[in-house]
């Protein structure tokens, strides 16, 4: 997948404003200039709803990035539906001309956040308008400012646990003309825990945009600071966090009823925010960056382009009565083929275009928590089996009588898979990808060598893409590349 994109640190009103539908009632002129547009409460919250728009974009969650986590992790394959689409990620053959397009989309992001933060922060005032509502604004972008860092870091750079001074990506804090070098991988790493903990002391617990978990609350930044703290290992706070959002009233786990499709009364498809969704992606087609024919839901059809089928080393993961085995199509025109009915399109929409991307979920809080107590924290009524069994009985099985790390991997691949997490699990972890169910001529598995050094484990970052190289002479390429 080509990109020709760099970061944009002078960005225009009308990058700053592509939005989608349902975040902006009216859209401003195109005329108005940025200082126009942000000398108003109305412009800045507007602009705050605009940060989200690209969530839902090809390169992000709207397809790319949860296909590539998937592709390159071994829980997806080629199958006999393909279009040409993701062949490179699924070979592993990346190259600077053929990278991730999440570069410039979340740089893009970042570029919107700070130029509200900017505005806010240099002293807005407003007649009517109170420091509380400003701080929401505020609490939104630094939440989506610390999710594209985060993301960012997991595509582009070796894995926190692999050494905090090799490369990150630039933490780039102002919207101005530059060429930012790159940050280590630590100093981005505590941008983003700097960004949440500022959003969750701002945040509400509801968000006034809407109540279908695709807008930055209190407990959003609290559930993806737990993740980060898995990444970061460490092991205490994201236990901590984990456990907060746990506590949290109104949230509870889906039972096997609810993990099933929408025309079964099941979430995946609803289009809701179902009980135990955080946060999510709206991906209606009227979203300005909707990815149209490469949306998640349609790449993963096959009746669609369908490139990403369901791997066998997945499937073979479920144990019987596990309710999410019941949660893969096997068409009839391709026995013994398999692709993930998580996007089925929202409502049935046909085509199937329409999709709802769960980011951060009440299971992964549970998984999160186990991990972190078997790697040595500590947690006031909880156990690491408990937390196990509590996916377990849910989902249609019997409770275990033990648990290790390895069934806590197995278990975050069997609940989390199609959700854009495997390649980041394997990477974090430092463990190698090995396929079995495998279709191409080379890069079958790809070995992650523990402590190794990043040219070593050059393969598991993704290459800067190339326009970004050219663009920005401070930007230094992944080695390997």
């Amino acid at each position: 997948m080509k990109t020709k994109h760099l970061i944009l640190l002078m960005v225009t009103f009308a990058v700053l404003f592509t939005a989608c539908e349902d975040f902006l009632v009216k859209e401003p002129r195109l005329s108005q200039s940025n200082e126009l547009t942000l000398s108003t409460y109305k412009g800045l919250d507007n602009a705050t709803g605009g940060v989200y728009s690209q969530l839902c974009g090809y390169a992000w969650y709207g397809s790319q990035f949860v296909i590539t986590a998937d592709m390159k992790g071994g829980n997806a394959k080629r199958g006999s539906v393909i279009s040409g689409r993701y062949t490179d990620e699924y070979l592993w053959n990346n190259t600077p001309a053929s990278t991730s397009g999440l570069w410039a989309t979340a740089y893009s992001t970042i570029a919107k956040a700070n130029n509200v933060l900017e505005v806010i922060d240099g002293g807005f005032t407003e007649t009517g308008v109170e420091e509380a509502q400003l701080n929401v604004l505020r609490g939104e972008c630094l939440f989506m400012r610390g999710l594209a860092y985060f993301d960012l870091a997991r595509m582009y750079c070796q894995p926190y646990s692999a050494g905090t001074t090799n490369l990150g990506v630039p933490v780039v804090l102002v919207t101005e003309n530059g060429y930012p070098a790159r940050n280590t991988v630590g100093e981005t790493y505590d941008r983003v825990v700097a960004d949440l903990k500022d959003a969750i002391a701002l945040l509400p617990v509801t968000n006034k945009r809407g109540d279908d978990a695709a807008y930055a609350t209190k407990v959003a930044a609290q559930a993806l600071l737990a993740k980060v703290y898995l990444y970061m290992e460490n092991w205490a706070e994201a236990a901590s966090y984990a456990t907060t959002v746990i506590g949290t009233a109104g949230l509870s786990l889906f039972t096997a009823d609810d993990y099933t499709t929408w025309d079964n009364k099941g979430y995946w498809g609803s289009g809701g925010p179902g009980k135990e969704i955080i946060f999510q992606v709206d991906g209606s087609e009227g979203n300005s960056s909707h990815p149209w024919w490469d949306a998640i839901s349609y790449m993963m059809d096959p009746g669609g382009y369908g490139d990403c089928a369901a791997s066998l080393d997945v499937l073979n993961l479920y144990e019987a009565g596990d309710v999410r085995a019941d949660l893969f199509l096997q068409p009839d025109d391709y026995p013994g083929e398999y692709w993930s009915l998580k996007y089925p399109g929202r409502l049935g929409r046909t085509p199937h275009r329409e999709f709802n991307v769960p980011v951060l979920r009440l299971a992964e809080m549970y998984l999160i928590r186990a991990e972190a107590i078997l790697n040595g924290a500590s947690v006031a009524g909880a156990t690491a089996l408990d937390d196990y069994n509590a996916i377990r009985t849910n989902r249609g099985l019997a409770a275990a009588g033990a648990v290790t790390l390895s069934d806590i991997y197995a278990e975050r691949r069997r609940e989390l898979c199609f959700e854009g997490n495997e390649l980041f699990d394997l990477a974090r972890t430092q463990r190698s990808l090995v396929r079995n169910d495998y279709t191409g001529l080379s890069n079958k598995d790809i070995p992650f060598t523990a402590g190794g050094t990043a040219l070593v484990n050059y393969k598991w970052a993704m290459p800067i893409p190339q326009a970004e190289i050219d663009a920005n002479v401070n930007c230094e390429q992944n080695p390997g590349y």
